[in-house]
């Protein structure tokens, strides 16, 4: 059942995946998949979460469905880092597209375009570092529900507290291993 519309019953999710409506609750009792009850307490499904809940599971998503790809921003103003990490992540997950910007200034102006679900983002930049970055994104309707993984050189207890306070998700301390940011990644997702 290929459909148009962005928010799912059980009984339509479980028409997309070819099982029960019951498999579909105990999939959100479990919290296997994400979902939301209305005020008359019924369960829907955004369906781009039931299609990453498919793909993450090995269940067949329709061909007449585009694939969902989470967006990733990638702030650094170390080019190496930057393009290091946009390389990995394009070489290895078909589900993300990647944009970089190489200062916090940039990246503001790249947010409200590109629309990112996770920002990858550095503290110590020129123009503007990642705690104001962090406390933008935050503060912002529109952007209060991004990510935020921090990767910094600097990391400090104070730094990482203070990352966390501005409304970072994850602090890693670099050098990060590609693996090991990719696995925090997909855990945001």
């Amino acid at each position: 059942m290929a459909t148009n519309k962005e928010v799912l019953t059980t009984f339509e999710a479980a028409e997309f995946c070819n099982t029960s409506y019951m498999s579909v609750k105990r999939w959100i009792w479990s919290g296997k998949l994400e979902a939301f009850k209305t005020p008359g307490g019924h369960f829907r499904i955004r369906k781009s979460d039931l299609i990453d809940f498919m793909q993450k599971n090995g269940i067949p998503v329709p061909e007449d469905v585009p694939v969902v790809r989470k967006k990733v921003l990638i702030v650094d103003d170390d080019e190496l880092v930057r393009e290091g990490v946009a390389n990995f992540l394009r070489m290895n997950s078909s589900d993300m597209e990647v944009a970089t910007a190489e200062d916090g200034y940039e990246a503001g102006i790249l947010v409200s375009n590109y629309k990112p679900d996770i920002v990858i983002l550095d503290l110590m930049m020129p123009k503007m570092d990642g705690f104001a970055v962090c406390e933008k994104l935050r503060k912002s309707p529109m952007t209060r529900k991004i990510r935020i993984i921090v990767m910094t050189g600097y990391g400090s207890e104070e730094n990482v507290q203070r990352a966390l306070a501005c409304g970072a998700d994850q602090v890693l301390s670099k050098p990060v291993e590609m693996e090991e940011l990719y696995d925090h990644i997909r855990s945001l997702m």
